[in-house]
């Protein structure tokens, strides 16, 4: 009796040596045995690349100082968000209350809105409190509800043409920019 071993090249199928996990960017489902060289793909997408991102998320940079991207998106850059919420602006942009808002509520609402009616709207005290105004959220305030015709019962002014979407957006703004009493 003759004994013989064999190998798997005595099989017949190739010994192909490669990566053999799928989720490697140098897999190949042709390769038959793995041989250690999977990789990954480096920040800039490149298989066994060496480039890292660093604590701000940047591929390929060294932040010193946290994360030094301004509000542009500009690495380095120095430009700030001002009260308003704009970048790089000077507060110039903000919708001012009492020169703005406050004269379209006396004009348009405080008839039967300055003391009567459940809601007085000629203070911005009054106007803040409850859901009336939510500051940074014009959608879900109750003020803008109303003016748009949203809210349940009637569009306000009641019994009056709506005010104009200028005016409204407006109002929106300055609730987003969050309802300040300036």
């Amino acid at each position: 009796m003759v004994l013989s071993l064999w190998s798997c090249s005595d099989s017949g199928e190739p010994l192909i040596k490669g990566c053999m996990n799928t989720n490697a960017c140098n897999y190949s489902d042709e390769n038959t045995h793995e041989d250690g060289s999977c990789s990954v793909e480096d920040c800039h997408g490149t298989c066994g690349g060496n480039a890292v991102a660093d604590n701000c998320g940047v591929c390929d940079k060294d932040s010193t100082n946290d994360c030094d991207v301004d509000c542009n998106d500009e690495w380095g850059g120095e430009a700030v968000e001002d009260e308003c919420g704009k970048c790089g602006g000077n507060n110039s942009s903000c919708v001012n209350y009492s020169t703005e808002i406050q004269p379209i509520l006396s004009s348009n609402c405080t008839l039967c809105h300055g003391g009567a009616g459940g809601l007085t709207l000629t203070s911005y005290t009054n106007l803040i409190s409850g859901a009336v105004v939510i500051a940074g959220n014009s959608q879900g305030s109750l003020l803008i509800k109303k003016l748009r015709g949203t809210a349940p019962l009637d569009r306000m002014p009641q019994g009056e043409d709506p005010l104009d979407e200028s005016t409204i957006n407006l109002i929106e703004i300055w609730i987003d920019e969050g309802a300040r009493n300036n």
